[in-house]
């Protein structure tokens, strides 16, 4: 998955269900701060070729879901027609993150690079563990791919700027 540097929205969920009768709608969140579903009044509703602006009515946190119930959708069917649909908002709406903290759409696609500035790959996913992420690069001649853990250990500088990530990378990772 590579993201373009013209991202202008943040996907923070996805309609799962409907849930009862009255356009509620069951969505998973794709956030760490599912308490901010809350504060937000006005999402898109993105899915494949269509999308559209949608007032939030209500919306809740229900165990790891969120319940929400959008401004026209008034009945079980019409949240049917929403499954799948993913919840997206300006990028200028997210929440802020602590220092050395950063979004995966900020580090997908940055060069990484050695601490003796030798590019070594992209960073091409991430993936989100119990513990702590992976970062998916993938070697430069793209043959392979390498998981760095996304720790201050092996992870030294994120220049957003520059495009790139400084690593210290144990002996031999790069071999496996």
């Amino acid at each position: 998955m590579r993201l373009s540097s013209k991202v202008k929205e943040a996907v923070i969920g996805i309609v799962t269900t409907p849930h009862g009768v009255d356009g509620v709608v069951k969505v998973f969140p794709y956030t760490d701060y599912p308490q901010r579903i809350k504060k937000l009044d006005l999402v898109s509703l993105k899915k494949k070729d269509w999308k559209k602006e949608i007032q939030i009515e209500k919306a809740t946190v229900f165990g790891r879901f969120w319940l929400i119930k959008f401004e026209g959708v008034d009945n079980r069917n019409e949240a049917a027609a929403l499954r799948e649909c993913l919840l997206t908002i300006p990028l200028e709406q997210r929440v802020s993150l602590p220092k050395d903290s950063y979004f995966h759409d900020q580090l997908i696609g940055l060069m990484v690079e050695d601490t003796g500035g030798c590019n070594l790959g992209m960073i091409v996913d991430i993936i989100t563990t119990g513990g702590h992420d992976q970062l998916v690069m993938e070697s430069i001649d793209k043959k392979k791919k390498v998981m760095i853990p996304a720790v201050k250990n092996f992870v030294l500088n994120v220049d957003q700027k520059r495009k790139r990530l400084t690593v210290a990378l144990p002996e031999g990772l790069l071999d496996l």
